[in-house]
């Protein structure tokens, strides 16, 4: 027999395994090995016996790491399945050390309730009905679940009417009804697919927000399905060959107050003897849309007092009813701004203010009649409020409207013009961009008045840029080709001149594209959404362009659009397009079918000093579900006017203003719904004004938005940016407008000053 010597020495503290085929020898440190294979086993105990005389440390083998199931995770491609629907879950084994495996064959698998869902040995869960339950399953005493939640499966679709009798070209809406497992029901008429079997006798809308909506067409008769999956259902439909004889319109002769709106419907009678409501298909129309204008489906909204003619045409057909509008809920009257001063030249425009007893409060500036008691003084403009001061003096000015009036004091001072500052400065746009420009004053008095609509304004370049110097226009330049010109504000009155300028600079860089924000929307007849052109131009700039696009809808019928301010007419789908020479973009617009079902208005529950501002919201709820802001639709009203009011007006709908202390509920209506908020006034004062930045520094042609912030006697703080009264203690190195925007005029440094109820904050800004 051969034998191998294997000599391992001294060993110091170590420990040694040799593989003996088969078995291990453990040597510890302290003892000399010699060992001769192949060895017996009596051979490798004597050899361990003779080290160290078997008193050495634990000589017992070292264990094999053992590898254990640590956790089941069962998965499933659907959390969510209807009553019949079954699918085959799976579980995975995670092991200690890292490993996966699939159990599904293997693993054990229960349902906490098999009533709902039942799954058998090999993991397939069957659905039973409708509810929620969990698949388990177990391997080696190791669990994983998975929750599900089961709906109940449509078992029969209804329709109704299930016979309908209608006359060419009126309409008549069908509602699918689905009824479940369960037996709950639910309105499926937008999810089903609609058809009718004679399109030559009537047809059916398939598409949002109209489904299920039938046109007459032609005498004769046809079956409306509808369908869903396997399931379907059917009606008649009877369209005779009656002719209209009559229409009629409700209400006649009707009286409104200013402001509000009044839903017309129109009856048809036919030759037949039957009668059938065709609001929806009339062609409505106001006379006089400056006293009251009208939607295409017979809303009408009263805009100035007087009266107009509200018609409906329907086939050959027409008739009409009258509708006045008065001013029976006006209260009382405001006007903005009072005890104004302006130079002698200058221009002022007057704001009426009508309180009405709802709490609200409207614009009525040109619903009003204006008058000064002095027109050699100051003269106005009787149905727009726009001051002209002729000469230095006092006057009061008068506003009056229906049975109300107000009047407040006005000065025009002798001072004389010394130099105007134009901002911004030193300007670049694009080829066919926009840049307005606004011009302040400095007088011999050391006052300061923005004179933008004042001034003459003019260009030396109109081959590089225009400006605009008429209402409207007032300072807006238009970048007509690449190059320089100086854009010039020039003010001529009582002996003294001044003119001030800005450098424009227009870059080669022409439009490339328009696009449409936001790219989709939806509104209720009634209500309005602002879409904004923004044009891209090839130097990378952007720029607002809704007021220099030619705007249209694709269907007036269903929305109108106005500087891309789009409004709902009747339920249907409108393409809003914005278009500018060869460039266009377009958007869609719903108009929602479904009815309101609520209103909600936020913040629900506020508390403010008197004199604060504070903006709600109303957003709607309609029965499909869908979502709108409301704000600017609604009818506003406060409940105590004389603890807070609330705007009606465009540029603030919502904007509630406290005006004593005490509570009152705002509420926001709107087809016939109504939601509700308090408004809580306390009797807090305003202690300090903070302007931030405290310090700031630009450069030339730069601006800064500054924030004013009010601290209260409670410790209350509240943002008067947009309430307070700006200055610049120097016009001539930088301007401030009526939010706390400084532009710079000039290098330097200025005080910028904000001011609300007596108290005043400041701030310093440096025009390097």
């Amino acid at each position: 027999m051969a034998f191998f010597l294997w000599n391992y020495g001294s060993v110091f503290g170590h420990r040694i395994a040799v593989q003996l085929k088969g078995m291990k020898i453990l040597v510890h440190g302290g003892c000399s090995l010699r060992i001769f294979l192949p060895a017996t086993a009596l051979l490798a105990a004597t050899l361990l016996t003779g080290c160290g005389g078997g008193n050495g440390p634990n000589t017992s083998p070292i264990p094999t790491p053992q590898i254990n199931l640590a956790s089941v995770a069962v998965t499933a491609p659907s959390a969510n399945l209807t009553v019949g629907q079954s699918e085959q879950m799976k579980a995975t084994g995670t092991y200690s050390d890292g490993t996966t495996k699939d159990l599904t064959s293997s693993a054990a698998w229960s349902s906490s309730n098999s009533a709902v869902g039942s799954v058998s040995a090999s993991g397939v869960l069957s659905a039973k009905a409708s509810g929620a339950c969990s698949v388990v399953a177990t391997i080696s005493g190791v669990s994983g679940s998975f929750g599900l939640t089961i709906a109940p499966s449509l078992v029969s679709i209804a329709i109704t009417p299930s016979t309908a009798s209608i006359a060419p070209q009126t309409t008549q809406q069908f509602i699918a009804t689905g009824t479940y497992s369960d037996g709950s029901k639910q309105n499926l008429t937008g999810s089903v697919n609609w058809t009718s079997s004679s399109t030559a006798v009537a047809t059916i809308s398939n598409s949002a927000p109209t489904q299920g909506l039938v046109l007459g067409l032609a005498a004769g008769a046809t079956t409306i399905t509808v369908t869903s999956g396997s399931l379907s259902a059917a009606a008649s439909v009877s369209v005779s060959s009656a002719s209209a004889t009559s229409i009629s319109i409700s209400p006649v002769n009707f009286t409104m107050p200013l402001g509000l709106a009044q839903q017309f419907t129109a009856t048809a009678s036919f030759s037949d003897g039957t009668t059938q409501n065709v609001t929806d298909v009339v062609a409505w129309d106001s006379s006089q849309t400056g006293i009251a204008s009208i939607s295409t489906s017979g809303l009408a909204t009263a805009r100035n007092l007087g009266t107009t003619s509200i018609s409906a045409v329907f086939q050959s057909l027409t008739n009409s009813t009258s509708l006045t509008v008065n001013a029976s809920n006006l209260t009382s009257l405001s006007i903005q701004p009072a005890n104004a001063v302006i130079a002698q030249g200058t221009n002022i425009q007057f704001k009426a203010i009508g309180t009405f007893n709802d709490g609200s409060t409207r614009g009525v500036t040109y619903q009003s009649a204006w008058s000064s008691s002095d027109i050699s003084v100051l003269a106005i403009g009787a149905s727009n409020g726009l001051g002209f001061g002729v000469a230095p003096g006092t006057v009061t000015v008068t506003a009056t409207l229906g049975s109300a009036t107000a009047s407040v004091t006005l000065t025009v001072t002798s001072a004389k013009i010394v130099s105007i500052s134009v901002t911004p400065q030193n300007v670049t746009i694009p080829t066919s961009a926009h840049a307005n420009f606004n011009a302040t004053g400095v007088f011999d008095d050391s006052t300061t008045q923005d004179i933008t609509s004042t001034v003459s304004w003019s260009s030396n370049n109109t081959a590089v840029a225009t400006v605009g110097n008429s209402p409207g226009s007032f300072g807006i330049a238009t970048g007509a080709g690449a190059g320089s010109a100086n854009i010039t504000a020039s003010f001529s009155y009582a002996g003294a001149s001044a003119a001030g300028s800005s450098r424009l600079t227009v870059s080669s860089a022409t439009l490339t594209s328009i696009s449409l924000t936001p790219s989709s929307g939806l509104v209720a007849p009634g209500s309005s959404l602002q879409f904004n052109a923004v044009g891209s131009f090839s130097d990378g700039t952007t720029q607002n362009l809704n007021s220099w696009v030619t705007w249209s809808s694709s269907n007036t019928n269903i929305a109108t659009v106005s500087a891309g301010l789009a409004t709902g007419q009747s339920g249907g789908i409108a393409t809003i397009s914005a278009q500018s020479g060869s460039l266009s973009a377009s958007a869609q617009l719903l108009v929602e079918s479904a009815t309101l079902s609520s209103i909600q208005v936020t913040p629900h529950n506020t508390s403010v000093p008197a004199t604060i501002n504070v903006q709600f919201k109303a957003l709607g709820t309609f029965a499909n579900g869908d979502t709108q802001d409301l704000t600017s639709v609604v009818t506003w009203t406060s409940s105590a006017s004389s603890v807070g009011t609330i705007s009606n007006t465009k540029g603030s709908f919502g904007l509630a203003t406290a005006t004593a202390p005490g509570a009152t509920t705002i509420s926001a209506a709107f087809a016939g719904q109504i939601g509700t908020a308090t408004l809580n006034v306390t009797s807090a004062t305003l202690a300090s004004i903070a302007v931030t930045p405290a310090s700031a520094a630009i450069g030339l042609g730069g601006s800064q938005q500054f924030t004013a912030t009010g601290t209260f006697s409670d410790q209350s703080v509240f943002t008067l940016t947009y309430q307070a009264q700006w200055s610049s203690s120097d016009a001539g190195v930088a301007t401030i407008n009526t939010r706390g925007v400084a532009s710079s005029v000039s290098a330097g440094t200025t005080s910028i000053k904000a001011k609300f109820d007596g108290v005043s904050g400041m701030a310093v800004l440096t025009v390097q």
